[in-house]
């Protein structure tokens, strides 16, 4: 009878266990910025939008259109207070949201786990109101809204 036999040095375990530790360390600091990146982007969407409808409050009129770019992993950007009337063809997003009905924020990402701990799914635009609630779909990441003020206005108009 003959037996075969496989024989590994100490070594060579050692460095395969150092490989696999090292690739699952680069993985979890691949994903970690990935998801820095997502924060990141949101808070520039909403710091964007911001600075625009803040540049159309202070301008005597405007009409313009805006478009930001938001993280692939929102679906939608939705404006309005919840406790205004809906677009019905936004009821889904309109049910799901309702639950922020009490915060003071009248922008919603929608799903609204789109956000992340530093920077949440929903936000307050300032000097903004919108006629109904509404949601603007992200194509490719991009969304576009339109923002108004007329001489008139106390407080600029987003609308989809």
């Amino acid at each position: 009878m003959k037996r075969g036999q496989f024989q590994i040095s100490f070594g060579v375990i050692f460095s395969i266990i150092i490989v696999i530790f090292t690739l699952a360390i680069a993985f979890y600091v691949i994903s970690y910025f990935l998801n820095t990146q997502k924060c990141t982007n949101l808070g520039l969407f909403y710091k964007d939008i911001e600075e625009r409808v803040d540049k159309a409050w202070y301008s005597p009129a405007t009409s313009e259109s805006f478009k930001g770019s938001v993280p692939s992993s929102v679906d939608f950007v939705c404006f309005g207070n919840l406790s205004q009337s809906y677009n019905p063809a936004y009821k889904t997003q309109y049910e799901e949201l309702k639950k922020y009905r009490n915060y003071p924020v009248n922008v919603f990402t929608y799903p609204i786990e789109a956000g992340c701990g530093s920077v949440p799914g929903f936000y307050n635009l300032k000097h903004a109101r919108m006629n109904e609630f509404f949601c603007a779909p992200a194509k490719s990441g991009k969304i576009s809204v339109n923002i108004k003020k007329d001489v008139s206005d106390a407080l600029v108009l987003v609308s989809p």
